[in-house]
């Protein structure tokens, strides 16, 4: 008797059993940390899961896991100046612009891998769902290669552009782009203005980055590939990796789930013997000093490098700073500097009194499972509203890297090492964003699972996505009531022309 529902769950485990491929493709660690959960966890599950990736887990357990290294694009990362990004005379229109052009040849660099290749080329591959990273237009046709439903990924928020294909309301006031730096409680007039026009340049990227992409597609997918805009309409849902409290709330359509806390350890590991040993012995307090893997604190201008290091002299605590040199010029005695650190274990330690980051996401969400309040010095992408983020929630404060004066970067950290507000509020925050029914985790598992079970999730596409601007911005409408008005000013002005003539006669 008790051996039929043990037969029915192995055959409706068999049934679930899929074949998933995963496209991550951007040369990050910040990134891929996200992801690799995802794709771990499906694979865990039962599902044939193949990646494409820079980070592979290399985890022989995993036994239903293929992986596809594209480890030579951090080598490609290299050769992109991020200091011109994140320079005093740099902006986000250009920031666009350089990063769609790098973006287009990292994808192409990638189809050209030969394990790449070799899987596209292979007619035998059928894969009944993919997961692509958001930002990579070219990747989207792998949904025409293989026809198979997809779903977009993202470590962080999307752009204005990739939020209006899935037709989820856009507003350049009420809800900012993802690369612009500020968010909506900063309703300035210029900043109206600014997010007005930003929200108009990038529909350079729909008009002109897709079907420059759409062209290098056709290279390596052939000629009769269907356009790459349609494509990426087409997808089933989004994943995001944002909570609405470390991010600002808009309304989403139902095929975008929000992730979160992807890459947060629910155990803290034990710390390196010799780590563990300075921690301990710091009984003044901690700062931890990281501006992650994309902005390297070695690259700093040197007058910006030496502030900061004249800052941190004077600070009575001790210092442990990711440097990634082995050298660095005019060190204090309180700085201790590493390569690497295990981050998240490290902020778990009592003695850590601050930590001072860039204001990734990821840093941001670690910091808070931690409790630990934070200083944000911010220098491209979505860093600057991140930072303004930690400053409205009370959870730390932010400096201007391209302003900041010793003096003001010193009180700074001292302030909110020492004034127990921002530990307490990032406390509050911290039991809020763990207070839901499930993981993100559980969320994408769920719903990539569901988009298998139904082979899509049309039923949940809005119909915002198949509006073309002119019709969403009510544009026929408002042409049709200045053309109304008009007339009727026109009337009453030959009325009134005619009773002027009338009375005078």
């Amino acid at each position: 008797m008790h051996s039929i529902p043990v037969v029915l769950l192995l055959l409706s485990t068999r049934i679930l059993c899929s074949n998933i491929l995963g496209v991550f493709i951007f040369p990050s660690i910040s990134h891929q940390i996200v992801f690799q959960p995802i794709w771990k966890e499906l694979s865990l599950r039962g599902h044939n899961v193949t990646v494409v990736t820079p980070d592979p887990l290399n985890d022989p357990s995993l036994i239903n896991l293929t992986e596809i290294s594209i480890r030579f694009t951090y080598d490609l990362l290299k050769r992109i100046a991020i200091q011109d990004l994140i320079s005093k005379d740099s902006n986000v229109f250009l920031s666009l612009y350089v990063s769609s052009t790098f973006i287009d040849r990292l994808q192409e660099a990638e189809l050209n891998n030969t394990g790449f290749k070799q899987l596209i080329n292979d007619q035998s591959k059928h894969f009944d769902l993919i997961l692509i990273e958001s930002f990579h237009p070219i990747m989207y046709a792998l949904a025409a290669r293989f026809n198979a439903p997809v779903i977009g990924v993202s470590a962080l928020g999307l752009m204005e552009v990739n939020y209006n294909i899935i037709g989820n309301p856009i507003h350049p006031v009420l809800y900012p782009d993802v690369l612009w730096g500020f968010y909506n409680t900063e309703l300035s007039m210029w900043n109206n203005v600014k997010s007005v026009l930003w929200s108009l340049w990038s529909r350079y990227y729909e008009e002109i980055v897709v079907p420059r992409a759409h062209n290098i597609a056709k290279k390596y997918f052939g000629e009769d590939l269907s356009y790459l805009g349609d494509l990426r309409k087409g997808q089933s849902m989004v994943f995001l990796n944002v909570n609405p409290l470390l991010y600002p709330l808009r309304p989403n359509v139902p095929a975008l789930v929000e992730m979160g806390q992807m890459h947060i350890k629910p155990l803290v590991e034990p710390l390196p013997e010799d780590l563990q040993k300075i921690l301990d012995n710091a009984t003044e307090g901690v700062i931890y000093f990281s501006l992650g893997s994309n902005v390297k604190s070695v690259n700093l201008d040197e007058t910006l490098r030496n502030i900061i290091v004249d800052a941190l002299s004077e600070l009575p605590y001790k210092v442990l700073w990711k440097w990634e040199s082995d050298y660095l010029p005019g060190r204090p005695k309180n700085v201790v500097t590493r390569k690497w650190f295990p981050q998240q274990d490290l902020l778990a330690h009592r003695n850590i009194r601050a930590f001072f980051t860039q204001g990734g996401l990821q840093s941001i969400e670690e910091a808070v499972s931690r409790g630990v309040p934070l200083i944000g010095m911010p220098f491209m992408g979505d860093q600057p509203p991140n930072v303004q983020k930690i400053v409205d929630a009370g959870i730390g404060l932010g400096v201007d890297p391209v302003s900041v004066t010793k003096e003001e970067l010193k009180q700074c950290i001292i302030e909110v090492a020492e004034n127990n507000k921002y530990h307490r509020r990032i406390h509050e925050i911290r039991d809020i964003l763990y207070d839901k029914p499930m993981t993100g985790l559980e969320k994408v598992v769920w719903w990539s699972e569901y988009v298998l079970r139904h082979k899509g999730a049309k039923h949940l596409r809005s119909p915002a996505a198949d509006f073309f601007w002119f019709d969403y911005l009510l544009v026929e409408v408002v042409l049709v009531a200045v053309v109304m008005s008009g007339t009727i000013i026109y009337l009453w002005y030959k009325v009134i022309q005619l009773l002027i003539i009338y009375w005078y006669k």
